[in-house]
């Protein structure tokens, strides 16, 4: 329907007000002939990495016991009533505003089962490998779902995280936007992609560095949007390659260099200084030809993704003026 035949706001509404009126008679006359419509399942059956789970239709309190299932929750369009670990405040725009106040029940992998059970949860959440024992304890509050996202590419944490939380539709939706925006990128800047090889790297200690491989969560945001690695990188079997801050020339066959930002996603991160302050650094082709970019790292869910890829046009854009 084209915007020009849609009846304006009050004629809308009062359409819809005799529409309801005229099936509120029709029911109402129908009497008790009319047959019951079965309720609806209140609870539904989910594989999990700990086997078959009964979970609640569609859960609403949701426990997160460890740091990045949050995220995914978020994503979805629901905020979780605990959260563990901390520096929620600091993860940007799109989650410090629903996480920053939500209590906290543990550190970054271990969560407290008491504080877990004092947000009464009617589904806890854990997103890393889980012993049996911390299982037992968390199944005993809630049902519990153990997804490993270390398993998991970013698409299918979305997938599956809409399954368990009985929200498809939106796990659908976010998908649907990352492939769209994804497959714009690569369309807009295909030139500057095909003359372009690109290595994300990041300081893994004072003395030795990362290069991230394809298998590592934020290069395969990258390879999505059609960037390609330089070697080393682009053969490694690990999702990081570790390296002495003396072989920093591994990176002379890339033209681009990607380094982790701050909070701010723009600026560089102070966890990149044995690194970038590092004169063997300096020596580098793309630190020379300034093809330095800091962007957002450490993407575990869809959501992280999307602003990966926000971030990623940004430099590309730039990039084309070098």
């Amino acid at each position: 329907m084209s915007t020009a035949t849609l009846p304006p706001p009050v004629r809308r509404r009062s359409v819809l007000a005799v529409s309801a009126g005229m099936a509120a008679t029709f029911l109402s006359g129908c009497g008790d002939d009319a047959p019951a419509s079965p309720a609806a399942p209140t609870e539904r059956t989910v594989e999990t990495d700990k086997g078959p789970v009964v979970v609640p239709a569609a859960a609403q309190r949701v426990a997160c016991a460890d740091f990045y299932g949050a995220f995914a929750v978020v994503d979805l369009g629901l905020v979780p009533t605990a959260v563990s670990g901390s520096g929620y405040d600091g993860t940007g725009e799109r989650y410090a505003p629903k996480l920053a106040g939500v209590p906290s029940v543990g550190d970054f992998t271990e969560p407290n089962p008491e504080k877990v059970a004092a947000g009464k949860p009617d589904l806890i959440l854990r997103t890393i490998d889980t012993g049996d024992a911390l299982y037992r304890q968390l199944s005993a509050i809630a049902p519990t779902v153990v997804i490993s996202f270390q398993k998991l590419k970013l698409p299918e944490v979305a997938v599956r995280c809409g399954d368990v939380l009985g929200r498809k539709e939106q796990a659908d939706a976010l998908l649907d936007e990352y492939r769209r925006r994804c497959d714009e990128l690569k369309s807009r800047h295909a030139s500057v992609l095909a003359k372009n090889t690109f290595t994300f790297v990041q300081s893994a200690s004072d003395s030795t560095f990362w290069t991230l491989g394809p298998k590592w969560t934020d290069t395969q945001v990258l390879l999505d949007c059609g960037v390609r690695l330089a070697m080393p990188s682009a053969g490694q079997t690990q999702p990081t390659q570790e390296y002495s801050n003396e072989r920093l020339d591994v990176l002379s066959q890339s033209s681009v260099l990607l380094i982790p930002s701050g909070p701010d996603g723009v600026t560089s991160a102070p966890e990149n200084k044995p690194l970038t302050d590092s004169p063997v650094w300096r020596l580098q082709p793309a630190v020379r030809a300034r093809k330095v970019w800091p962007v957002i790292s450490g993407a575990s869910s869809l959501g992280n993704a999307l602003e990966l890829v926000t971030r990623l046009d940004t430099v590309l854009t730039e990039l084309a003026t070098r």
